[in-house]
């Protein structure tokens, strides 16, 4: 069961961070019902298996997917 939120929370991390709508990553961990290091280790893993880049905007103040 703890993986199905894990694989949850992950899908609404890419999906806020398409929208650029993540806000800050203490923001963000209150919003996906998480910590703010498992926002990390979260992060961690999707730039692990994705193509894109994931980097902080400062002027977006979100989470943006990096062109390559």
């Amino acid at each position: 069961m703890a993986g199905l939120k894990y694989y949850e929370r992950t899908k609404l991390l890419i999906e806020l961070i398409e929208n650029k709508k993540t806000g800050s990553p203490g923001d963000l961990a209150n919003r996906i019902g998480v910590t703010k290091r498992m926002v990390y280790h979260i992060l961690d893993d999707l730039r692990l298996s994705m193509e894109k880049g994931i980097i902080y905007s400062k002027e977006e103040k979100s989470y943006v997917f990096e062109e390559k």
